[in-house]
């Protein structure tokens, strides 16, 4: 599934035009200045997260830095710290997926 399909399904049940719904759809998931992207790059760590109920929660997370090995050298390189997105699926969701029957 696609934006545009997510577009068309949000048109549908809520009865608006698929303008609108990719219009409420770009204010939310615009990596440059959507809603959701400004509240994950917010100053305060504390206030870097995203909590939709029932569904999950988006978190700013910082991965701390490490000695790495370089797979053609085989020497030592220092991997710098860096500001990650984590998604932590709510209980809901963690229910409705693990109902599901397992495909091989």
């Amino acid at each position: 599934m696609n934006k545009k399909d997510i577009a068309s399904q949000l048109a549908a049940r809520a009865d608006i035009s698929l303008v609108q719904a990719q219009a409420v759809l770009n204010h939310l998931f615009d990596a440059e200045d959507g809603i959701i992207a400004g509240q994950l790059a917010s100053d305060s760590k504390d206030e870097a997260k995203v909590l939709f109920a029932g569904f999950g929660t988006l978190l700013r997370k910082t991965r701390a830095s490490r000695v790495g090995t370089n797979p053609s050298s085989k020497g030592k390189l220092e991997i710098p710290a860096k500001e990650y997105v984590s998604f932590k699926p709510g209980k809901n969701l963690r229910e409705r997926i693990s109902a599901l029957p397992a495909q091989k």
